[in-house]
């Protein structure tokens, strides 16, 4: 993926990662943590509302993140690890969808965006454009295992006539292969989940450590099995936790949260 910087009135630059395989005719983004004007241990670009941050600080953040997304409004949804999709359009009140308990945003409205907030989970970005419908999606461990990449492919050919082999996905920075160690019971739901996850590459074992889960790879197969072709999926190589270059939000790498990032996407 590539990084794009938008420079603000005033003179900031606010980067963030975009997928040159998406269709032209949408805006999309995977923000980071530069950009913005939260002070450490938030800094700088921090997007989410509930860590502790000074709210004038994630309004100034959220005001940048808007600006740079070419949206007319912004919408999110309150995030709980689950497979459910809600069809927004632009005479929803912002604050009824964000009481929402769903885990994507899908809609195919020009000038709305959509968003997912991150901070380790893999923000999954979906576009049609046979029918101008986008989807934002937050996929943790269990959203993931619960098959929420397969719900956002059957949500779009079921609510806006998407065939799945129109649609192209960007897989959007996550905690990688590298760094993502989970116990017995997490690997056995990704098994449970998906049988061929050790022979495909979405578990693997070291010896003397704990297994690794690759988030994306599961994505990813989940994606081609239910019909969107491999060479429209496009995915980040980047991990939020070890990154050289403190580029990411990571709920792991702080012990708590210290902030998170955004997926967005809308139609233009």
């Amino acid at each position: 993926m590539d990084t794009r910087v938008a420079s603000l009135v005033g003179g900031a630059n606010v980067p963030f990662l975009v997928s040159a395989r998406m269709p032209a005719g949408l805006h999309h983004g995977f923000s980071m943590r530069a950009g913005g004007v939260s002070a450490p241990p938030f800094d700088a670009l921090n997007l989410g509302w509930k860590w502790g941050d000074d709210p004038a600080c994630v309004g100034e953040n959220h005001r940048r993140l808007l600006a740079v997304s070419g949206a007319s409004v912004m919408l999110r949804a309150s995030q709980v690890h689950g497979v459910r999709i809600l069809r927004v359009g632009s005479d929803d009140d912002p604050a009824s969808v964000a009481a929402e308990q769903a885990d994507g945003l899908c809609s195919d409205e020009p000038g709305l965006g959509l968003s997912v907030h991150v901070a380790d989970c893999t923000p999954i970005l979906m576009a049609c454009p046979r029918t101008g419908a986008c989807a934002a999606l937050h996929a943790g461990w269990r959203g993931t295992v619960a098959g929420l990449a397969r719900a956002g492919v059957e949500t779009m050919v079921g609510q806006f006539g998407c065939r799945p082999d129109d649609l192209y996905v960007a897989l959007g920075p996550c905690i990688g292969l590298c760094c993502f160690e989970v116990g017995g019971e997490v690997e056995a739901s990704f098994v449970a989940a998906m049988p061929s996850a050790r022979q495909n590459g979405v578990i693997t074992s070291v010896p003397g450590r704990r297994p690794r889960i690759d988030l994306r790879r599961f994505q990813q197969l989940e994606l081609e099995a239910a019909g969107v072709l491999r060479e429209h999926i496009d995915t980040s190589d980047d991990c939020t936790l070890c990154d050289a270059n403190r580029r990411f939000y990571s709920f792991r790498g702080a012990g708590r949260s210290t902030g998170q990032s955004v997926g967005f996407i809308l139609r233009v």
